[in-house]
């Protein structure tokens, strides 16, 4: 009896193909892009962790001064942490009827609109994994808006770009004198920013893109404005929403990330070698994906060849690193 498709060719190299290449057009969805990717040659290891403190000169009180025939001064050294990942497999798969292949008029083909369907819901559940450590106050130093910023940011008098600079120096003392290069807000505090008079404010001129007055910034435009005042190259805006009533049950939505907080840290730059054991080295960075291959899809019949199967799967782990490398703001609005 010959072998079926499925079983001598389980991953299907067009659908997995369908599968990345629509991903860049969901541009609400920014896992892919705000943390580094380091590819594992395993599924699990060790990350070598170097300390800061054994770069950041001899000490106070060290005289690096030799006197002709004495000996060099000896500086301090402080030992290097580690911790393990493991990548975890995320998958999910969904399936048409074999008659309803033959019988569909709507266009395109069935098994690519399923796919498209899976894959979005790998997607979300990335995001949202994504969004659970990013926002996690338990991994990340944090603190409200009102104790850092002087005041919830769509609250009467609160300085936006004040408080923010203010964030930027929190990080700066915690990372040994290293400026955070990346900003994450959830939509509802982002947009507050957008209306925010300081903000608003700092408006430039019409010719370079910015409003000019008192016209409320674009998304881009507000980007621009931190871009250029606080010297953070990469801002996201986490606008992603997800179903959250079970099947059955009448729809419900809600955001993935929190709509009232903000993540300012060093998540860029990490220089992570990778080893033939599976252990990975790098300098500190506040979180990283530890990514065991793509997101490979397939698809396969079922014995009875009544149903068509696709899938979607991947391997991989988003880990906290450095807890001191990054920040959370929370309760942001009023």
């Amino acid at each position: 009896m010959a072998s079926s498709y499925s079983n001598i060719h389980p991953v299907d190299q067009i659908l997995t193909s369908l599968m990345s290449d629509v991903v860049p057009s969901d541009s609400q969805l920014i896992a892919n892009d705000i943390l580094e990717n380091v590819n594992i040659p395993e599924r699990s290891g060790t990350f070598l962790l170097e300390n800061s403190r054994n770069f950041m000169g001899a000490g106070v009180g060290l005289d690096l001064e030799r006197a002709p025939g004495a000996g060099r001064a000896n500086i301090g050294s402080f030992d290097r942490s580690n911790l393990t990942f493991k990548a975890l497999i995320y998958s999910a798969q969904d399936s048409i009827a074999m008659e309803d292949i033959i019988d569909s008029q709507y266009p395109g083909g069935e098994e690519a609109r399923i796919a498209r369907k899976v894959r979005r819901a790998m997607m979300l559940s990335k995001e949202k994994r994504a969004a659970d450590l990013l926002f996690d106050t338990g991994s990340f130093t944090n603190d409200t808006c009102t104790n850092v910023m002087g005041g919830k940011v769509d609250a009467a008098g609160t300085d936006g770009l004040t408080g923010l600079d203010k964030l930027k120096d929190l990080i700066f003392a915690q990372a040994h004198g290293i400026n955070p290069d990346t900003l994450i807000f959830g939509r509802g505090v982002f947009r507050a920013l957008a209306r925010n008079p300081e903000v608003r404010g700092y408006a430039g001129t019409a010719s370079a893109g910015l409003a000019t007055g008192n016209m409320i910034l674009t998304d881009e435009a507000t980007k621009q404005v931190l871009r250029d005042v606080l010297g953070i190259p990469h801002i996201h805006v986490g606008e992603a929403r997800r179903e959250t009533a079970v099947p059955g049950a009448t729809s419900s939505e809600s955001q993935i990330w929190n709509t009232e907080s903000i993540f300012c840290g060093i998540l860029k730059g990490s220089d992570a070698i990778v080893q033939k054991s599976g252990n990975v080295k790098g300098m500190p960075v506040a979180a990283l994906n530890f990514s065991f291959g793509g997101m490979v899809a397939g698809q396969y019949d079922s014995l009875d060849a009544t149903r068509r199967y696709v899938y979607a799967e991947e391997v991989q782990q988003f880990k906290a690193i450095d807890s001191t490398l990054g920040y959370i703001l929370t309760d942001c609005l009023v």
